[in-house]
C-alpha cells in the first residue's frame, strides 16, 4: 500500500504543470481532433478520407520537443547578444540595467523575463516590479533598433518588438509554414488554457531556465550556466560598441 508521503507527492506532481506535462495535453488534443475527424468522415460516408487526414497536419512529439529546443536556443542566442525576444501571448526576454550592489552609479546588465500584462491579469498572477525596466526595455528596443516608448501596463504584445525569427525557425525544425505556426500557436495555447488549472508551474527552456509560477507568482528562473555565459557577453559586446 503507498504510503501517505507517496500519496501527498503524487497529488502535488499532478498540480504541476511541467514541460513534460505540455507535450502530454498537446497530445492528447490532437488524438481527440483525430478521433472526431475520423468520426465525421465515416458519418459522411466518404471513400476519400477527406476529413480523416488530420493526423498529417499534427507533429508527433518527438517534434513538438525538438521544435521546442530550437525555440528555446533561439532566444538564448537574442539574449547573448542582448536583443530582446518576444514570446507569443506569454511576455518578453529583455536586458536591464540594475544598480550594482556595491555602487549605486554603477549599472550592470542582467537577462530579464518580463511578463505579458494580458496573460498577468488574466490568470491573476503578480509579477517582479523593477523600477527603472520601462526605461530598459526601450534602451534594449533602441539598440536592436526598434525605439519605443513603453506606457505602464503597456501589453507586450501590442508593441513593436523583435519576435520569433519563423524562418530561422521553419528551415531549423524542417517543418512546413503551416506546420510551424500551427505548432507554436498550439503549445502557447496550452500553456495559456492549462496554467490556471495548475497550481505551480514549472516549464523548462533547455539550456535556459524555468518558467515558474508559484502562489501566484510569476519569475523566469535563469540556470547559472547561462548566466555565467551571459556575463561573459558584458565585456566583449561593450568593447564592440566602444
Amino acid at each position: 500500500m503507498p504510503s501517505l508521503g507517496s500519496d501527498t507527492l503524487s497529488s502535488k506532481d499532478r498540480r504541476r504543470f511541467t514541460i513534460d506535462k505540455l507535450f502530454q495535453l498537446i497530445t492528447q488534443t490532437n488524438n481527440d481532433d483525430d478521433i472526431r475527424s475520423f468520426s465525421i468522415s465515416v458519418n459522411e460516408q466518404t471513400n476519400n478520407y477527406t476529413n480523416g487526414n488530420s493526423m498529417d497536419s499534427h507533429l508527433i512529439e518527438n517534434d513538438l520537443r525538438h521544435l521546442w529546443d530550437l525555440l528555446s536556443q533561439m532566444i538564448r542566442k537574442r539574449l547573448l547578444k542582448h536583443e530582446p525576444c518576444l514570446l507569443p501571448e506569454l511576455g518578453a526576454f529583455v536586458v536591464i540595467d540594475h544598480s550594482s550592489l556595491d555602487n549605486e552609479n554603477i549599472l550592470i546588465k542582467e537577462p530579464f523575463f518580463v511578463l505579458d500584462t494580458t496573460f498577468a491579469r488574466r490568470h491573476r498572477l503578480s509579477r517582479i516590479k523593477k523600477s527603472n525596466l520601462s526605461s530598459a526595455i526601450s534602451l534594449s528596443l533602441q539598440a536592436n533598433g526598434k525605439s519605443t516608448h513603453i506606457e505602464p501596463n503597456t501589453t507586450l504584445s501590442s508593441f513593436n518588438m523583435q519576435t520569433l525569427d519563423y524562418v530561422a525557425l521553419q528551415n531549423e525544425s524542417g517543418l512546413t509554414r503551416e506546420q510551424l505556426m500551427t505548432a507554436i500557436s498550439q503549445i502557447f495555447g496550452i500553456i495559456d488554457k492549462e496554467i490556471h488549472p495548475y497550481r505551480y508551474c514549472d516549464l523548462e527552456f533547455p539550456q535556459l531556465g524555468y518558467f515558474r509560477i508559484s502562489f501566484g507568482l510569476a519569475i523566469f528562473d535563469f540556470n547559472d550556466a547561462f548566466i555565467d555565459e551571459f556575463k561573459l557577453t558584458l565585456n566583449t559586446i561593450s568593447t564592440t560598441n566602444d
